[in-house]
Order: C-alpha cells, then sequence, then structure tokens
C-alpha cells in the first residue's frame, strides 16, 4: 500500500524540515560572514541535507515540506537583519533561497527516483510518450527564449557595467588616503609607507577642490585636479586619455610655445621646406603663418601687460611668473570655446584675503595645454587639471595636499588592501576612500537596473514555465486510459509521477539547453559584428558584451529549477488517478 501525503506526515516531515533549517542557521553564525561564494555552498550543502532526510522520511515526493523549509531559512534571514531589505540585501537573499531551494528539491527527487520501481520503465514510457507533437515543440520554444533573454540580459548589463567601471577606474586611482583637517603635509611619509602594503603598486599625491573656470565665451563650475604628472600616471591611465597635447607642459608651462608654434608650421607643411618637392605656395604661406603664430604665442607678460587691470578688492589674482598651464576635459573645451594655447581663467571662493563685502575670491589666469578623453561626460565636461605645486600656491595650501591616491594590483580587492594600509598608518586621523565607495550612486543605480531587468527576465521564464505545464495536463488527459490501464496492470502512483515528470524535466532540459546555446550564439555575435550605437550619445562605439561563466551557469540552475517545478502538480495528477476514473466510459 503506498503512502500519499496527509496531515500527519506533512507535519512530520515539515516539522523535520524546518529544524534542519534552524539547525543550519544557528550552527554556520561565523560561516555567514565568510566569502560570499562559500556562503552559497554553504546553503546548497544544507538543501542537499535537508532533501536527503525529507527524501527518506516519506515516500512520496516532498514538494510542499521542501518549500516550507526554505520558506523557514528566507524568515530566519530576514529576522536576523531586522526584517529590513535594500536593494543588496534582495539579491542576495534570493540567491539563498535558490541555492537551498533547488539543491533540496533536486536532492529529494534523486532519492524519489532511487527508491522503489526502478528507473528504466517511467524514462521508457515518459519519452515514448515525448514523442514530436507540436504542442512539445512549443513549450520547449518558449523556454528556450526565456533562457536565451536572460543570457542576454545579463550579458549585455555586465558588459555595461564592466566597460563603466573600466573607465571610471582609469580616470580614478584605486583609493586615495586623506586626513580629518587641512595640514596634510607629511603626505610623503605616507606615500612611503603605503607603498610598502602588500598589493599597492604605486601612491601619488593630489588636490581635489571645486572652482569656477571661464574662458571669454562661457563659464563653468569644474573640479580642479592637483597632480604630479609623473606620478599621477601611475595610479591612472590619464595618460592614455590625453589626445592632444602633452602632460609635461604642466610642470613646464614654458615648453608650450613651442608645441604650439610647432603644430603652426605642420599645419601649413614647413616640415616638407627642406625637401626637393615643394610648393611654391606652400613657401608662400610660411611667413604668413608664423606671423600669425608669432601674434597667437607672444609672450604670456606681454599679454599680461595689455590686460585690463581688475578694479580693487574684487578678487585676488595672483599671475607672478609665466603662466601657469591646464588640462580640460575635451567636453569643457566644447563648452568654453577653446582652443589649445587659448587663455581661461580659474576662481576659487576659498579665500584668507578679506574685503569690504567679506572674503575675496582667488583668481588666476592658465592657458590650456592640453585636452583629455575619458568616454563619461561627467568627467569630460567638469574636470581639470593642473600641477600640484600651482594648485598648493593657488589655494594658498603650502606643502598640503587633500590626500594620496593608491593603485592596487587587484581593484577587486580594494577594499581589503585600504584596511591595510589604514592599519599600517595607525587609524585615526587617516581614512581611505575606494572607487566604489566614491562612485557607489553610479553603481547601485546600474546594479539596480541590472537586477531589475534580471527578475523581468526571470518572470518570462515562468510565463514559459506555465507552456511546459499545460503540456503536461493536456498530456494527462490525452493519455487518462493508457495511465488506468498502467494502474490496473500493476504500475505505482510513484511510477506514474515520475514518468510525467520524466517528461518535464526532459522539456525544461532540451529547452535550457537550447536557450544557452542560442543566448551564447547572440553574445558572441554581438561581440563579433558589434550592434552599432551613436557615440555622441552612450560615447561607445558598440553594444558592450560580457559573457561570465557564474551568470550562465546561474541562468541555466534557475531555468532547469523552473522547469522542474512546472512538472510537479500535472505528474501529481496523474498519480493521483484511480483506474476506475479512466476506464469508466470505455
Amino acid at each position: 500500500m503506498e503512502r500519499r501525503r496527509n496531515l500527519a506526515s506533512f507535519l512530520r516531515a515539515g516539522s523535520a524540515g524546518v529544524a534542519l533549517a534552524v539547525l543550519l542557521m544557528a550552527t554556520s553564525g561565523e560561516l555567514m560572514e565568510s566569502e560570499q561564494s562559500l556562503v552559497y555552498w554553504l546553503f546548497a550543502a544544507g538543501g542537499v541535507t535537508t532533501g536527503l532526510v525529507l527524501g527518506l522520511m516519506v515516500k512520496y515526493f516532498p514538494s510542499l515540506e521542501g518549500f516550507l523549509s526554505s520558506a523557514v531559512v528566507v524568515l530566519w534571514l530576514l529576522w536576523r537583519d531586522g526584517w529590513s531589505v535594500n536593494l543588496d540585501s534582495f539579491v542576495e537573499l534570493l540567491l539563498k533561497f535558490e541555492a537551498h531551494f533547488a539543491a533540496l528539491y533536486f536532492t529529494a527527487f534523486a532519492v524519489f527516483l532511487a527508491r522503489g520501481g526502478g528507473l528504466v520503465f517511467p524514462l521508457f514510457v515518459g519519452l515514448r510518450y515525448l514523442r514530436f507533437k507540436m504542442i512539445t515543440a512549443i513549450s520547449v520554444t518558449g523556454m528556450a527564449l526565456g533562457v536565451a533573454a536572460m543570457v542576454v540580459v545579463l550579458s549585455v548589463m555586465s558588459g555595461f557595467e564592466n566597460d563603466l567601471k573600466s573607465r571610471i577606474i582609469g580616470t580614478n586611482a584605486h583609493a586615495v588616503v586623506q586626513k580629518r583637517g587641512l595640514d596634510f603635509t607629511e603626505w610623503q611619509l605616507v606615500a612611503e609607507k603605503a607603498r610598502h602594503v602588500p598589493g599597492v603598486l604605486a601612491a601619488a599625491p593630489f588636490i581635489y577642490a571645486e572652482v569656477m573656470i571661464s574662458s571669454d565665451y562661457n563659464i563653468s563650475g569644474v573640479f580642479v585636479r592637483g597632480i604630479q604628472p609623473a606620478s599621477a600616471v601611475q595610479v591612472t591611465d590619464l595618460e592614455s586619455s590625453v589626445n592632444e597635447g602633452r602632460l609635461e607642459f604642466l610642470d613646464h608651462p614654458e615648453l608650450l610655445n613651442a608645441y604650439l608654434l610647432q603644430l603652426q608650421r605642420k599645419r601649413a607643411g614647413l616640415e616638407a621646406i627642406d625637401g626637393p618637392e615643394v610648393s611654391s605656395a606652400a613657401k608662400a604661406a610660411v611667413p604668413e603663418v608664423i606671423e600669425e603664430a608669432g601674434e597667437r604665442l607672444r609672450p604670456s607678460d606681454e599679454e599680461d601687460e595689455d590686460q585690463d587691470e581688475p578694479e580693487p578688492e574684487q578678487l585676488v589674482v595672483q599671475s607672478a611668473g609665466p603662466t601657469p598651464t591646464v588640462f580640460l576635459g575635451s567636453e569643457l573645451k566644447k563648452i568654453l570655446k577653446v582652443e589649445l594655447g587659448d587663455r581661461v581663467n580659474i576662481v576659487s571662493p576659498l579665500s584668507e584675503e578679506m574685503g569690504p563685502a567679506g572674503p575675496v575670491p582667488r583668481a588666476r589666469t592658465f592657458r590650456v595645454a592640453g585636452v583629455f578623453t575619458t568616454g563619461m561626460y561627467e568627467y569630460d565636461a567638469k574636470s581639470v587639471y593642473i600641477s600640484l605645486s600651482e594648485a598648493q600656491k593657488f589655494f594658498g595650501l603650502g606643502q598640503s595636499v587633500t590626500g594620496v591616491a593608491l593603485r592596487f594590483s587587484d581593484f577587486d580587492r580594494a577594499t581589503e588592501i585600504s584596511r591595510q594600509v589604514l592599519a599600517t598608518l595607525d587609524g585615526y586621523p587617516y581614512y581611505t576612500r575606494t572607487w566604489y565607495q566614491m562612485n557607489r550612486n553610479l553603481f547601485t543605480a546600474l546594479k539596480m537596473e541590472k537586477v531589475g531587468m534580471f527578475i523581468l527576465v526571470v518572470i518570462v521564464t515562468l510565463v514559459s514555465a506555465f507552456g511546459i505545464i499545460s503540456t503536461l495536463i493536456m498530456l494527462v488527459w490525452e493519455k487518462i486510459k493508457e495511465i488506468a490501464i498502467l494502474k490496473s496492470m500493476g504500475a505505482t502512483g510513484d511510477g506514474v509521477m515520475k514518468i510525467f515528470m520524466f517528461e518535464g524535466i526532459t522539456i525544461g532540459l532540451v529547452g535550457t539547453a537550447l536557450g544557452m546555446l542560442l543566448g551564447l550564439a547572440v553574445c558572441l555575435a554581438l561581440k563579433r559584428f558589434g550592434f552599432e550605437l551613436d557615440p555622441e550619445v552612450y560615447y561607445i562605439q558598440n553594444l558592450p558584451v560580457n559573457m561570465d561563466a557564474v551568470e550562465f551557469i546561474l541562468v541555466g540552475a534557475i531555468a532547469l529549477h523552473i522547469g522542474f517545478l512546472a512538472t510537479v502538480y500535472p505528474a501529481g495528477r496523474a498519480a493521483r488517478l484511480r483506474p476506475a476514473e479512466g476506464l469508466r466510459y470505455e
């Protein structure tokens, strides 16, 4: 006499599952704080253990009992976190539930298959029932399209995230060390100590402040960074992003005139004057170009003499020595409508000089010595670079700096290495900020979009799972007479249930495999041939694609689990069918 679920068996098995879930959570407190992947493996191991115990306790498939056990795990996690859920915790909660629930179900199903009746008969009949039919093909296609959509969406979103991350990390350092207060004069000692921390590749001082910059045509608020070009290129990718000028002009503004004159001569074809084949027109144009270049490249002190003197007590103007140089972002260059060699004014509202109306802003004239392009509008429109020494003079900092920028061997370990650096510096008054912390809002928004797209596509896959349910239900009603005959000949309810579970799992397995192959093919095609985007809008030429093996495995596991869950109800209906009902009208 085969056993079916009743109240007593449900309470007994459910209590055992809940007890195992509570035991798992109570004994793994410290392990919960370890590496994230290890935590997921821990939940999967707990699901395997619970599925094994439940499968041995009852003689039927423990679907409801398994769901109850996994639900208890989720409730425990929510209780531990004070019933508060944000985006990150929701994603982690969903993945932990999936790891526990999927491992439990597959383990219980393996035990269910192994207990009595054998596998040959259900597998043979199930595959025989699953001969090609249009409705079967539709179910497989629906599952395949849902899986392919999940793979492509996650790969494209990961591509955008990686592209954005590479641009941000290329523009900023992996972490910065700053000091509470304004007297960060011991930055050289701090940088030297940081370089000796394992994982730190380079350290460079910087000054960071918000100012206003103006030209003859426009004005804009920007963030100015004072850097040492020689050390700054070791902690950022600034040198590779320069498309006009040279970084050495920041420390040596006297070289700018010669460089601009060389550009003028090159444009006029002067470099070919000494060659044997020089047109008379080119030779005739040279004096005019030189005269124009000389007019444009007059020494800074001559031009400064012609400038109107500012009214007293309006600005604290600093103009000693040659005119210092500045690097602008490509978008800021468009906003200010300037070219190399043009002059811009930088004004800072922070000043110790007092006038009748209060503090007098600082101002100084700079010459545009170069242009850089990072590919991110906010950086290209709001960032300027000047030399560290000029920044110290301009802001009146003396030998102090804002902080020390660090570059690590692995930017994914930025938090861990930053803690080691802080421990080396004995903590207070120093503190560190990583690249993720400095751009938290941006990455949080991107993660929210990725999670939202993932949930949306999972819902599409759930809809395709209803195709499996409808296929199996129609197959059960179509084979109702055959099921009755099999039961009359001695087939058990478990055996009949296995037949239809095999059918549903086969549909899910084939659909998942085809969907993975289709998604992989689409991703490879996008990566090989590209999907062109407007670079003026997106700052990238083609749609970025990043194929992550972990995401592929996650998508496949979720799709198989959804397909497996879709088989439980139709197979249970077939198992509960009585022979008399199937043969009543025959």
